[in-house]
């Protein structure tokens, strides 16, 4: 692209886990690289994750994003990295929070429950270690019905998958309007307010920082990114990603390693712009 030729966005939003983060849980020298380079381009990077805010910090250290925000918790939250401005909260009511807690566990679900500050669980179970192996998160074992007035980013109900799968679909529909029911793994069920989607927390960010829609590129490969892949004025997908995702996006990142998928996307990016310039 040529020197004096202004980069197409001013905004991009990546999310974390098999968009950033490759199957070792690590950022390849190839994704830094393409990070750094869309910086130096004139483009705000900034991370967009279903994990929770302090979660989210190491990796945002790793790029060296300093003084920025992230969209954490899928959208739940969009909050300054380091003097805690929130621009957009977005949580459960506390009754519904309470009603699919104990829901959850009375259908023999494992249940998490995303406070600001923590996640908690009745006790340990196979599906809260496959939590804290995922996301090197740990829970904290708690009374859960004591925590119920307080407010909640999610409500995880985790078991088997295929029980997991039998049930979305009739959950959803039941909940529409009250909470969105999304799957990120085969054996996790999330639900957060109706606007804690990527979507509104990247829509928020973008208000904040005068970017225009059209000028936000969004990189994902989960169904928590559908909202901000089909948003953003060009969405990307990575190619091992979800068939809900590669629907929702604009371009798919070309085939490989899944490790680097993300910069494979930003030069597919890069290529596009330079095309239309030539075009």
């Amino acid at each position: 692209m040529p020197a004096n030729r202004p980069f197409d966005f001013l905004l991009a939003a990546i999310d974390i886990d098999a968009t950033l983060i490759g199957p070792d849980k690590t950022i390849s020298r190839a994704n830094r690289e393409a990070v750094a380079e869309l910086r130096a381009r004139g483009c705000r990077v900034a991370l967009a994750s279903g994990r929770r805010h302090a979660n989210m910090l190491p990796y945002r250290a790793r790029l060296g994003l300093d003084d920025d925000y992230v969209v954490s918790s899928q959208g739940a939250r969009v909050e300054h990295a380091e003097t805690g401005r929130v621009l957009h909260r977005a949580e459960l009511e506390p009754r519904t929070a309470a009603a699919l807690t104990v829901e959850g566990l009375s259908r023999g679900f494992a249940v998490m429950l995303w406070l600001r500050d923590r996640v908690a669980a009745r006790e340990a179970s196979e599906w809260v270690d496959r939590y804290e192996r995922l996301c090197d998160d740990p829970v904290d074992l708690v009374d859960l019905e004591g925590l119920a007035d307080l407010p909640a980013e999610k409500v995880i109900w985790a078991g088997d998958p295929a029980r997991i799968a039998a049930d979305v679909e009739a959950t959803r529909r039941r909940l529409e309007g009250r909470a969105l029911t999304t799957i990120t793994e085969s054996w996790s069920m999330e639900f957060s307010a109706p606007t804690a989607d990527k979507r509104h927390g990247v829509a928020a960010l973008a208000r904040h920082w005068g970017v225009p829609r059209e000028r936000v590129l969004t990189f994902g490969d989960g169904e928590n990114d559908v909202g901000m892949l089909g948003w953003a004025g060009l969405g990307v997908a990575m190619p091992h990603g979800r068939a809900v995702a590669r629907a929702a996006a604009d371009l798919v990142a070309p085939e490989g390693d899944p490790a680097t998928a993300l910069a494979r996307g930003v030069q597919a990016v890069f290529r596009r712009s330079e095309g239309a310039l030539v075009a």
